[in-house]
């Protein structure tokens, strides 16, 4: 930031470069690489139906075979065709051993796919004995290159059969019985596949979608950056604002759009630190580097929309200038002296998130039923209290549990010993005995259920099975952390003691991978892996067990590859919608919000994706402050602000007088000498969050 001084005004010039910017702001399809030179529309987008049903579950077989005279046949619709480069990707699972090619067309244009020993020899999940157990292999993603010429407007039709009519592929589909599971209301059908036994001379409809997309490696044709308020007068680092009116702006960016690709710009103005629609304007279009007209107050926020019309081309948004003229008018400012600061940064994430709530019904009647009070009780910590209910979770009995819905209370046994305590498993191992879904799903339930926002989230490497596992936001440390129920231990930085999150275990992985991760090429077979898991700079908590979770902590490490997250909490007050084969079949739901970075790149059958921590990691349970001066020397505003799941009120303390509710913007009356001001959240049980603190002298 550079500040000019003339005679009637100061101007503030804010420069800030791609990087900044796509850190703090919201985005929608869009994507900057750690060595980009700009942001851009994201690369890459996906035609498929088969979403809501993919999937496997009790009583309904996920597959249908390809041998004899089968053909499949599904039709998907396209508006525009035009890509540089097309892929089909559809999940399936072979015959190990067997010789049979599948003939895939597009709109009557063959390709060849052999057996995975041939046609991916470095890929050996596909193919490998040791990693697929059993006369069938695991069930994966695969993709077939077809030339994107063959693609046209309107509907275009696949076909799927086997050369010679040889036995040795199945294909996955997914049922209609399923579909609802996967979906909000209404439920629609899209009826788009068809079966014929007798070589294509005729045609049954099929029982569900098989689970083929069209992969297109294109850049989408919209895409969406919204700004976070930015102070114009140029003290957002400042703990107590002057009193700065701003005069005149200007905004202008550094940008690259080649043919057919383009740029709108809007602004928003308004005299409050957040937005609300009675001290702000609503969105105007700009044009760069024109003098704002009209100015409700030194905040703003930018906004740009990114568009092409050639799906080769992207526009590149490089740097934002905001160009500021303001004067300063009498306060005080210089009367009042900033000893000390704490202030929270909030970070949002670009998905709407509907977050749990903490009192829904199933979470009640599971803090009750099995006393999660009395297992916390004694806690020192917010963070000792997760310890625990990991633990509770890792040996609480399961019994038998259905993947849908997400239904705890039907998963856990309650069983009590002669003096009427819970029992708890006993294992012979350090690996717990469910799938490892249920265990961690209901560490998130007990969690929520004492206030402690939590999720779901599962990874996995190319030719491993994968995981899944909880997320906690911890108070004591201001952010997420990873945990595992099936062990009972979480990852930690051993020279903090800070505990980890998934994507900083990912983090430490990728680092240590030679090159790309690549579906076609996964590292796991190219790497010494005793070597990639030696002097690893981060730890695990082994926890007071008598088995050691080392073997089964390393093993796991190696599958911190890619990671993804259901986009909502509600999960136990609202059970649709959620994947139908989580865990047991491959990951085929497109609901997923997936990690993606550099290192490895985006999967090819997955719409949503992205590199941003804000995204994947907002931060919760903060307060932020903006104090302003007013006309009186002796009374400073305070604004509030705050993204505390089940927001119940804002608690505020001045100097040592008691805590209390005040709303979200009030005045400070000062004294002389040292005045205190701490400031935090209540969540609607009673959960305090994170206090932000600032002492002033007069």
């Amino acid at each position: 930031m550079t500040v000019e001084k003339t005679t009637k005004e100061q101007r503030i010039t804010a420069l800030s470069t791609a990087a900044e910017i796509y850190e703090t702001a919201e985005t929608h399809d869009l994507w900057m690489g750690a060595t980009g030179q700009g942001i851009h529309l994201f690369r890459g987008e996906v035609i498929e139906n088969d979403s809501p049903g993919a999937g496997v579950e009790e009583g309904i077989g996920p597959y249908v075979g390809l041998s004899g005279q089968t053909v499949l046949r599904k039709v998907l619709h396209l508006k525009d065709p035009r890509t540089e480069r097309v892929q089909l990707a559809f999940a399936a699972r072979e015959r190990i051993g067997h010789e049979a090619t599948l003939r895939l067309a597009v709109n009557g244009r063959e390709v060849l796919r052999p057996p995975s020993p041939i046609a991916t020899p470095l890929a050996q999940q596909y193919w490998d004995e040791s990693l697929n157990p059993g006369e069938w292999s695991c069930s994966r993603w695969y993709y077939v290159d077809v030339p994107p010429g063959v693609l046209k407007e309107g509907d275009n039709e696949i076909t799927v059969q086997v050369v010679d009519g040889r036995p040795g592929w199945e294909l996955m589909v997914a049922d209609y019985r399923n579909f609802y599971k996967g979906m909000l209301d209404p439920v629609v059908l899209p009826h788009t596949s068809w079966v014929s036994q007798d070589g294509g001379q005729t045609w049954e409809s099929e029982r569900g979608e098989y689970v083929l997309r069209l992969a297109l490696d294109r850049f989408r044709k919209n895409g969406e950056l919204v700004s976070p308020v930015i102070d114009a007068a140029g003290e957002e680092a400042a703990a107590v604002n002057s009193r700065r009116g701003v005069q005149s702006l200007r905004l202008d960016w550094k940008t690259e759009t080649p043919v057919d690709t383009q740029f709108q710009f809007w602004i928003r103005t308004g005299s409050r630190s957040a937005y609300d629609a009675e001290h702000w304007d609503g969105w105007k279009p700009y044009r760069p580097g024109e003098t704002v007209e009209e100015i409700e107050g030194r905040y703003l926020q930018w906004k740009a929309e990114f568009s092409t019309e050639d799906p080769a081309q992207t526009p590149l948004l490089k740097s934002a200038q905001v160009v500021a003229g303001i004067i300063k008018e009498a306060d005080a400012a210089q009367s009042v002296r900033v000893v000390r600061a704490e202030n929270a940064r909030i970070l949002r994430s670009s998905y709407e998130v509907i977050h749990e709530d903490y009192g829904c019904e199933m979470l009640r009647e599971l803090r009750e039923r099995f006393e999660l009070d009395a297992v916390v009780a004694g806690a020192q910590t917010e963070f000792e209290k997760i310890e625990r209910l990991m633990e509770w979770a890792y040996f609480i009995p399961l019994g038998k549990c259905r993947i849908f819905p997400w239904n705890v209370l039907d998963w856990i046994k309650l069983e009590r010993d002669e003096q009427g305590a819970i029992q708890m498993n006993e294992y012979q191992q350090r690996r717990r005995d469910a799938m490892c879904l249920f265990p961690n799903v209901v560490l998130v339930a007990a969690c929520l259920s004492m206030g402690i926002p939590a999720r779901h989230v599962n990874f996995h490497s190319e030719g491993m099975s994968g995981h899944e596992i909880a997320e906690a936001w911890s108070n004591d440390y201001g952010k997420w952390v990873h945990l595992d129920a099936t062990r009972d231990y979480y990852w930690y930085d051993p020279k903090t003691l800070v505990p980890l999150d998934t994507e900083e275990i990912h983090q430490v992985l990728v680092e240590r991978l030679e090159q790309v991760e690549r579906w076609d090429r996964p590292y796991l077979f190219h790497q010494d892996l005793k070597e990639l898991v030696q002097d690893l700079p981060i730890a695990f908590r082994e926890g007071a067990h008598p088995f050691s979770t080392e073997e089964g902590a390393l093993v796991l490490f190696r599958s911190f590859c890619h990671f993804r997250m259901v986009l909502r909490y509600n999960v136990f007050s609202q059970e649709r919608p959620l994947p139908v084969s989580q865990g047991r079949e491959i990951w085929s739901w497109d609901g997923y919000l997936n990690w993606a970075d550099d290192k490895v790149p985006p999967l090819a059958h997955f719409t949503h994706h992205t590199n941003r921590r804000a995204d994947f990691y907002p931060t919760l349970n903060q307060t932020r402050y903006t104090i302003e001066c007013s006309e009186n020397p002796s009374v400073l505003q305070v604004y509030l602000e705050t993204e505390t799941p089940n927001f119940a009120c804002y608690l505020v303390q001045v100097d040592q007088e008691p805590w209390q509710e005040r709303p979200e913007q009030f005045q400070w009356s000062l004294h002389e000498a040292l005045n205190v001001l701490r400031v935090r959240s209540r969540n609607s049980i009673g959960v305090e969050g994170i206090i932000s603190a600032v002492s002033v002298e007069v």
